[in-house]
């Protein structure tokens, strides 16, 4: 099918079917230029241009869509770029939207819970027992001895922190 030239209207329309249209798998293309006509010569970018020439012609914007066999294009004025764009740029979040990876919300609620099941294993002291004063009953108890020393330090600095916390209202 030979290459189409439609207005920026019907352009958004027949590109809206193309993201719409779930029977194609084929990928859409797209493609986004500064329409040169073949008189033109490389344009030269100096200050000079820019301050004294304001003669210089505008150039039109082409637009080209491919979905396989499927080939059209628009040729978007200067003038109405910026309000061509902003529909353009809607469609286009608008389709891609759907398509988009999802968030794994499964692993964000595993975090969530592993964190507050550890905040509530800080606050339950450890049962130090009146084991044997040598051998293994000595080591055990000296064990959880040290472990409930090490909550107590994990604690304080969980409380000091809650302060800030509550300042900036970002959850630890």
């Amino acid at each position: 099918m030979p290459q189409q030239l439609v207005s920026p209207e019907e352009f958004l329309t027949k590109l809206e079917a193309c993201f719409s249209d779930p029977s194609s798998s084929s990928s859409v293309w797209l493609t986004h230029k500064r329409l040169a006509y073949s008189g033109d010569e490389d344009v030269h970018m100096t200050q000079e241009q820019d301050e004294g020439e304001d003669d210089q012609p505008e150039y039109e914007v082409l637009i080209r869509c491919t979905q396989g066999d499927n080939k059209f294009s628009a040729k978007i004025p200067a003038s109405s770029l910026s309000t061509f764009h902003a529909t353009y740029g809607s469609l286009l979040k608008s389709s891609f939207a759907p398509l988009m990876r999802k968030r794994d919300k499964k692993k964000e609620k595993a975090r969530a819970e592993a964190l507050t099941k550890k905040r509530r294993e800080v606050y339950t002291d450890v049962i130090i027992g009146n084991e044997g004063k040598r051998g293994k009953g000595r080591r055990q108890r000296m064990r959880k001895i040290k472990a409930q020393k090490k909550k107590e330090s994990e604690r304080e600095r969980l409380e000091n922190l809650s302060p800030q916390q509550d300042k900036s209202g970002a959850e630890l």
